[in-house]
């Protein structure tokens, strides 16, 4: 039987899906209390892709670490989150 919020026609599902939505909005958006995401959620790996490499990345802060993505980062590796580095 499917549930709904009566009050407001509202379905568990849409509110699930609202909020997976705004989950990568609020990882992007800066702050100090920011938590960074798990490396097994963005599919980090230790190796470039495509010649797509993490010191390339808007998001990299060498010498190893990630604005975005929890722990140690290597420079030649690749997540998901990879963003070209704007060119200064």
């Amino acid at each position: 039987m499917r549930e709904t919020c009566n009050t407001s026609g509202v379905s568990r599902r849409t509110v699930l899906l609202a909020a997976a939505g705004a989950a990568p909005l609020l990882a992007l958006t800066g702050g100090q209390a920011q938590a960074k995401i798990a490396q097994t959620a963005v599919h980090y790996q230790t190796s470039p892709k495509d010649d797509h490499q993490c010191d390339g990345c808007n998001f990299f802060m060498a010498p190893n670490g990630c604005k975005l993505v929890d722990g140690e980062i290597a420079p030649t590796g690749w997540c998901a989150l990879w963003v070209k580095k704007a060119a200064s």
